[in-house]
Formats: structure tokens, C-alpha cells, sequence
């Protein structure tokens, strides 16, 4: 008779960030953590025998009892990326709630056309992350974020800063066993649109700044209350779907898109339900594709108008032997612009001058030139093309604003694979009007 204990996994982040350079991937609980290529510690060693997987509890045998099977490991060390990985590993600690955290410091230059150059200093983000496992069944997950140092007010004018709960949700696995099939998940939900949207901490994306259309077009960081189910029936496969609140249209505009349209879950007037989900695939190790659909209504009551926003985003992310590579293709239609564009009764502006229809793009490739250096360290010279546009064939000439092509280089330096050193130079060229250079230098950390 097999005496089989299972206990939680001791994987730590250590453990899984120290794995041969794993793909990213994933929709394991979303705010997840960087990827992985430093030399295997000995606690990586011990699973790699037998002991535990990045993906599970620990199996401890009894005396004489063959061991099990174990996942085969492709080039990167493990079947698991680190997005998912890590992330797992923060649920899947030997003590029952675990910590940790990611910060980024920014140095930004702005130069406009024929406009002297500016710099600002900000602590963009410091959030602290905390995730305990009730039972083998059920676990909760939040971030805690501050923006922009501290929160204060002045004459009472807001002082530039927040702070916010990024995530805060419940996950109860539905299937008996160790099955990774079929999870709830109730609570605040990252919406799973594109890459930044749930991956975003700084050591595991290329530039300062997040990319422009992961800020204008998808409005990260987007989160909104909701229920849905998410799982991986099958290695390689997974799935996500999410009835959430929708989007309150008075807020968009066309310089920002539908970003101030989020309801931050903050006491949030309900304008209508919204539906969307994510189908991710990684068809080998090192490549993942995947699609979110979203659609939903989004107010705003005192027009009488309840808007339509529908949308879509595609995306791939490739890593191997220190190439990297990433795009995104993301579209979104509002309905009844025409009366989001009307005049309030005593007012002097419309509601909204966004656009019919919102359209970015972006790819992006980086290498490691030290791969082949036996060492942790990674040097990636990277460089991004964005193209975003909040008015996107739009018919009005009043309300065709400029589109916007942001070519980006820089490099990324990760002594380590939790700290990283960062520098780029954007040049924002706009169809119409001035365009802008941008330097940016900043620090980010994972933990």
C-alpha cells in the first residue's frame, strides 16, 4: 500500500528564477514574475531528482517505492515558464502565506518640438504582494500598490500619487486530486488582455515605460470586480473567462483612449456587465500565443446611452538561446460615439471625443549578447515599434486626432533576475503636430 503525503511545495521564488531560461507563458494567477536563466541552486537540483515541481506539491515516498514520473525538461530546464512559475511558486510555499513584492524608479527627459527639455525623478510604483493557501483547495491573492511615492493632499487639490489594490481574489480549485483543469476565481481581476496588462513587473519587460499601446489602447493597469473560472485542461493549453463591471464611457477621451473610462472598483456605479477571457497556447517550449476577446456596456446614465465597447487583442512572446521577441495586435469598437460627443445641457465640452474605433500595434525583439557567457547576467540591447491610433478611421474631421508611431531602443541589464538596470531613447512621431524625444533610465526590482 503506497503511503503518499502530500505537502506544499517548497519552491520559492529562488528556486524556480535559478531554472535554465524557461518561456514565458501563462495564465497562472496573473500578476506573475520574471523569467529565468541563472545556474540551477542546489534546491533546484533536489527537484529536478524527483523532489518537487514548480507545478505541484511535493511527493514524499515510502522506503522502496518507486518515484514517479517527472515532466520532461526541454532546453529551458523546466516545463514551466517563469511567468506562471514564479508566480505559482508564491501559492505553493512550505509556510502557508508567503510576501514579496516589485518597485521601479524612473528618470524620464522630455524634449518637445522647439520646447526646452524637462526631466522629472518618480518612484513610478512600490507594491507589496501577499498570498496564502487556506488548504490544498483554496488560496487568496492580493497586490497592494503605491503610485508615485506618497498620497497626500493640498488645499484640497490631490497631490500626484495613489494607492490602490491592484488584485485581491479568492482562487477555489473545483476538481478533486491535483487537477489544474478548472479553478474559481472571485474578487479584483486583472483583465487579461495582452501581455503588460498581467505580466508587468519591471525585470520581465524591455524599456522604462511600458509600451504605449499597452497604456492608450488596453488601459493598464485595467482591473476590474468580477467572477469567471481559469485553468490548463492540458499541458500547454490555457484558459481564462471573467464576467466583470464594465467601463463608464464619460471618461474616455481620444488623447487617452478608453483608459479613464476604469472604474477601479472604487464604489463603482454599475453601467452594465462585461464579458471577456483569454485562450493561450504554447505550442513548444519558448513560444506562446494567445487571445482575449472582450465585450461590454459601458454608460454612461446621464445621456440615456448605454455604450457598446467591444474589442480583441493577439499576441505572441518567443524565448530562446537569448533571443527574445514580442508583438500585440489590439482593436476596439465603441458604439454611439455620436452622443458621447454631444454637449451636457450647461456645459461647454462633449462628454467624450473618442474615437469609433482604437487600433495599436507593437512588436519588439532583444538578445542576450553574454548568453553564451557562462554567467547569470543578462545584457539585452532591445528595440520596439509601437503604433497606436484613438481615432482610427475615423470619419469626423473634428475629431481625427493624430496617430502615433513610437520607435524605441534601449538595453536592459539583469545582474540578477530579480534587479534590473534599464535605458532607452523613444522618439514619438505624431501624423499631425509636434513630435517628442524621450531618454528614460530606471531601476526595477522583483522579490
Amino acid at each position: 500500500m503506497r503511503a503518499i503525503t502530500l505537502l506544499l511545495l517548497s519552491a520559492g521564488l529562488a528556486s524556480v528564477a535559478n531554472a535554465q531560461e524557461v518561456p514565458e507563458s501563462g495564465s497562472e494567477p496573473p500578476a506573475a514574475v520574471g523569467d529565468a536563466q541563472a545556474d540551477p541552486t542546489p534546491a533546484d537540483s533536489a527537484s529536478a531528482e524527483g523532489g518537487a515541481s514548480a507545478a505541484g506539491p511535493q511527493i514524499i515516498l515510502a522506503p522502496g517505492e518507486p518515484e514517479p514520473e517527472q515532466p520532461q525538461a526541454g532546453e529551458y530546464g523546466t516545463t514551466m515558464d517563469p511567468l506562471r512559475g514564479m508566480q505559482e511558486a508564491r501559492f505553493a510555499r512550505a509556510a502557508k502565506t508567503s510576501v514579496g513584492g516589485y518597485g521601479e524608479l524612473h528618470l524620464n527627459i522630455f524634449k518637445p518640438e522647439d520646447t526646452a527639455a524637462r526631466a522629472r525623478l518618480d518612484l513610478h510604483r512600490l507594491v507589496l504582494f501577499i498570498a496564502h493557501n487556506f488548504n490544498d483547495r483554496f488560496r487568496f491573492y492580493t497586490e497592494l500598490e503605491l503610485e508615485h511615492a506618497f498620497v497626500a493632499e493640498s488645499g484640497g487639490v490631490a497631490v500626484p500619487g495613489s494607492f490602490q489594490v491592484e488584485q485581491a481574489f479568492i482562487d477555489w480549485r473545483l476538481l478533486k486530486g491535483q487537477s489544474q483543469a478548472l479553478y474559481f476565481r472571485g474578487g479584483a481581476i486583472l483583465v487579461p488582455m495582452g501581455i503588460i496588462n498581467q505580466w508587468h513587473e519591471p525585470p520581465i519587460f524591455h524599456g522604462v515605460e511600458r509600451p504605449l499601446v499597452d497604456r492608450v489602447i488596453i488601459p493598464t493597469t485595467w482591473r476590474e470586480g468580477g467572477v469567471g473560472i481559469w485553468g490548463e485542461p492540458i499541458d500547454g493549453l490555457r484558459y481564462e473567462f471573467y464576467v466583470m463591471s464594465g467601463l463608464d464611457a464619460s471618461g474616455f477621451s481620444g488623447s487617452s483612449g478608453l483608459r479613464g473610462g476604469r472604474l477601479q472598483i472604487t464604489q463603482a456605479t454599475l453601467n452594465g456587465p462585461a464579458f471577456t477571457g483569454r485562450l493561450e497556447w504554447e505550442p513548444t517550449l519558448g513560444m506562446v500565443l494567445g487571445i482575449a476577446p472582450y465585450f461590454g456596456l459601458a454608460g454612461p446614465h446621464e445621456l440615456d446611452v448605454n455604450v457598446k465597447v467591444g474589442g480583441a487583442a493577439v499576441d505572441w512572446r518567443i524565448r530562446r538561446k537569448g533571443f527574445e521577441s514580442r508583438a500585440l495586435l489590439t482593436y476596439f469598437h465603441v458604439s454611439d460615439t455620436n452622443a458621447l460627443r454631444t454637449i451636457p445641457d450647461g456645459g461647454t465640452d462633449p462628454v467624450s471625443d473618442v474615437g469609433e474605433n482604437l487600433f495599436g500595434v507593437y512588436g519588439e525583439i532583444a538578445y542576450n549578447v553574454i548568453y553564451y557567457v557562462d554567467t547569470p547576467m543578462e545584457l539585452l540591447p532591445f528595440v520596439r515599434l509601437d503604433y497606436y491610433d484613438t481615432t482610427f478611421s475615423e470619419s469626423d474631421p473634428d475629431f481625427d486626432l493624430p496617430a502615433f508611431l513610437v520607435p524605441t531602443v534601449g538595453l536592459s541589464y539583469r545582474p540578477i533576475q530579480q534587479v534590473v538596470f534599464k535605458f532607452d531613447y523613444q522618439a514619438v512621431l505624431a501624423s499631425s503636430g509636434p513630435n517628442e524625444n524621450r531618454w528614460n533610465v530606471g531601476i526595477g526590482w522583483m522579490f
